[in-house]
């Protein structure tokens, strides 16, 4: 044979071996194939955030980033529901000693975390003692009071406290740091003290990435327990400034911004009103306005300069008019509260410049102020905008409702950070523009952590033994007819000695675009919005 012959019979066969190899990978394509078409990505729901969620140290037991995202990707043993009520959550049922210091768990069964791993009492057991474990947790009761968590099968759930603990239910349905997360989510997996590696939970979302200071990205959790999982992505991008929220709307960069995870100035309202390209959601709110009052000025010592600014601040006039008459530091949503239980200071400047002649003030007609000893009234009032542009417009309302009456006000608008650091450490500040917290919170959490006093603690907000006795009294009954008798006293101290201003009862309010679809608030403010449930029309 020739050589020439045998190279075309070579190459015939090639060419057959070839056919056949194409003809056996159409017919039955193997596991490796590089022909089949790749997953279209998901697309995405964008909104707005304040601030970065630092999406790569999301621990549950720790308030580590976002409220929002915490609950979005974990969920809690029992749920905070309307008026105060809880509910069933990861937990199906609970029972209460009458002592107060055996809580019985009995939990849900079939739900598994993100990573696939089961839901059950020992994932209870190391969430709780890893809380417990961190010393910035160290203010709440179940940190405090815990003595022992017990196991005594798969799906219940004993813990045992050393003393009554009365706020233990509130404390678990609380977006942080309660929530239930996977032991694998620390190395070495299941230690309390182990080395947080990522988020894991039974919530609808889990992380997929994270941006430092850009935006966190989260994916639908395909093992979600309570309701279908999301067809999308759902990405909280930062945007500190409020005008840039603003235009990020109209230009189409996100697709959600408002309350408080992202808030758009009340003025700028107006631009999406009657525009059918955007929807207006509102909602009620547990959240107040006030202000907080430094007593080392010694102006503010004086309870009646206290009252007289009380009754001097028209709060209908916040919020461009659409503010109300507060009858105190709490709205009606809050659990405790009733139609009569709390006294308000209705607007009465004639009323406030009485006050402040009778505690010896005396008019200066040239500078329009009142003084004593030859000092004006001068109070120096902190806010920050960052997250809450409205605050500027109710400032400088409160300025001029001042000047009415005497008392200058300087306004300083800070950094967000130097604004928190104001509060909680420096105390540079005569008045403060803050805000309540929210839901389960409220009220004896918020009471005790910005006005329990003692010579070791001093109140944040206001120090007065007499409030923080009343606050221990709540501590020492599991009753509701007894908290709720405590409480009436409670908020008649807080209107009795002026602890506060009240400024403004707040509402959730959310700007979407008009395709976004299926939008529904969430059951507590920390979790504003059901964003699993939410949808794209094209």
């Amino acid at each position: 044979m020739s050589k020439s012959f045998k190279r075309s019979a070579i190459t015939i066969s090639t060419i057959l071996l070839l056919l056949l190899a194409a003809c056996s990978s159409q017919t039955e394509p193997g596991p490796a194939s590089t022909n089949k078409p790749e997953a279209p990505a998901a697309k995405r729901i964008t909104v707005a955030v304040t601030q970065d969620s630092k999406g790569d140290r999301i621990d549950a037991s720790t308030y580590n980033g976002a409220r929002a995202v915490h609950s979005a990707i974990y969920d809690p043993l029992v749920e905070f529901g309307e008026g105060g009520k809880i509910g069933p959550g990861l937990a199906t049922a609970w029972e209460v000693s009458e002592d107060g210091k055996t809580y019985t768990f009995h939990l849900r069964e079939g739900v598994q975390f993100s990573d696939g791993s089961e839901f059950n009492a020992e994932s209870v057991k190391f969430s709780l003692a890893r809380t417990v474990a961190n010393e910035e947790n160290a203010s709440l009761e179940i940190a405090r009071k815990l003595d022992k968590v017990e196991t005594p099968d798969t799906h219940t759930v004993v813990l045992q406290f050393k003393e009554m603990a009365t706020q233990v239910l509130l404390e678990l349905s609380q977006a942080r740091p309660f929530r239930i997360m996977s032991p694998n989510a620390v190395n070495p997996a299941g230690a309390a003290d182990g080395e947080f590696v990522k988020p894991i939970g039974t919530g609808p979302w889990q992380l997929d990435s994270f941006k430092e200071g850009a935006e966190t990205v989260l994916t639908a959790n395909e093992h979600y327990w309570k309701e279908k999982p999301s067809p999308y992505k759902l990405v909280f991008k930062v945007i500190t400034d409020p005008q840039a929220r603003v235009l990020a709307l109209q230009n189409g960069e996100i697709d959600i911004a408002g309350g408080e995870v992202g808030n758009i100035p009340y003025e700028s309202l107006p631009i999406f009103e009657n525009n059918a390209k955007y929807k207006i959601e509102q909602h009620a709110s547990t959240m107040s306005y006030f202000m907080v009052i430094n007593q080392k000025n010694s102006f503010l010592a004086d309870k009646s300069v206290r009252q007289a600014i009380n009754l001097g601040t028209d709060t209908s006039k916040m919020m461009n008019g659409q503010g109300a008459d507060v009858s105190g530091l709490f709205q009606s949503t809050v659990a405790f509260v009733t139609p009569t239980n709390q006294p308000s200071y209705s607007f009465d400047p004639d009323k406030a410049k009485q006050l402040l002649e009778a505690a010896g003030f005396q008019w200066n007609a040239g500078s329009k102020q009142y003084e004593k000893d030859g000092k004006p009234i001068q109070l120096r009032l902190v806010i920050q905008t960052e997250e809450y542009p409205e605050w500027k417009e109710m400032a400088e309302i409160f300025q001029s409702e001042m000047k009415n009456i005497g008392i200058k006000v300087e306004i300083a608008n800070l950094e967000r950070a130097a604004y928190y650091d104001a509060l909680w450490t420096n105390k540079e500040y005569d008045l403060l523009l803050y805000r309540t917290y929210t839901d389960a919170q409220l009220p004896y959490r918020f009471l005790t952590s910005l006005f329990y006093h003692t010579d070791k603690t001093p109140g944040v907000a206001y120090q007065d033994a007499a409030l923080t006795q009343q606050l221990d009294g709540i501590a020492k009954t599991t009753s509701p007819a007894e908290q709720q008798a405590i409480f009436d006293r409670i908020f008649a101290r807080l209107h009795e000695e002026a602890m506060t201003v009240p400024v403004y009862y707040t509402k959730q309010t959310f700007i979407h675009s008009s395709k976004i679809g299926n939008f529904a608030f969430g059951d507590i403010e920390d979790n504003p919005v059901k964003w699993h449930q939410l949808t794209i029309e094209e």
